[in-house]
């Protein structure tokens, strides 16, 4: 038997001391989460199922639900888990990797929002570049884009590649190849507002694209 290498269950132990929980569940935070990601459906960056938002608070992540209809989202949905990846309660998104992988790799982060916007979509199938300095206020919000190769979702994989692209460019957004967009922030708000800000640099440049321009 090698010495060196943990069990899963003696790595979840560790986990779970280096990140103990230090409250109750909050109602006011999963209502949050409710709203942001109703937000993003509401706005044409996520579908109805698609799509996941977290935020940690307290030692917990509070998380977006698996299947469940975004333009009807309750707080009531939201899920709750550990950052060792166990389950509080509810059934979180299957994104759940990823969110907690960003948690455990990046000082003063406390909101992930994924989503799927169509211009950004159309943009990276493109090969489109986005440019920052094309929209000052993205210049100002977003700063610089990192970009993520094709991987599939919902596992281990994406999640350290999405964390290490992050971490390594100090970038607060990634484009995730023919999957869409994942923003950081200190709350959802700033996460969600990077998020669009990267959905209005892709339709720039688009309507860059359309008029002959390069990007």
């Amino acid at each position: 038997m090698n010495q060196d290498k943990l069990t899963r269950r003696e790595f979840t132990g560790v986990l779970a001391v280096l990140y103990p929980p230090r409250g109750p569940i909050d109602k006011s935070v999963m209502a949050d989460v409710a709203e942001a990601l109703k937000t993003l459906y509401e706005r044409g960056l996520v579908q109805a199922m698609g799509g996941n938002v977290s935020t940690l608070h307290n030692g917990l992540v509070y998380l977006s639900p698996t299947r469940v209809f975004r333009g009807r989202l309750s707080w009531m949905d939201v899920a709750v888990m550990r950052l060792d990846g166990s389950v509080v309660r509810g059934r979180p998104s299957s994104e759940w990797r990823m969110h907690i992988a960003i948690y455990r790799r990046l000082d003063g982060i406390a909101a992930v929002v994924h989503a799927h916007p169509p211009a950004l979509l159309g943009a990276d199938s493109m090969g489109l570049r986005l440019n920052p300095s094309l929209l000052m206020e993205a210049e100002a919000t977003v700063g610089c884009v990192a970009g993520v190769p094709r991987v599939k979702p919902g596992t281990w994989e994406l999640a350290e590649a999405v964390a290490t692209a992050l971490e390594a460019s100090g970038c607060k957004a990634a484009v995730l190849r023919n999957h869409g967009v994942v923003a950081v922030g200190r709350s959802l708000w700033e996460a969600l507002d990077m998020a669009e800000a990267v959905e209005d640099l892709a339709r720039i440049s688009l309507y860059q694209r359309l008029g002959g321009g390069g990007v």
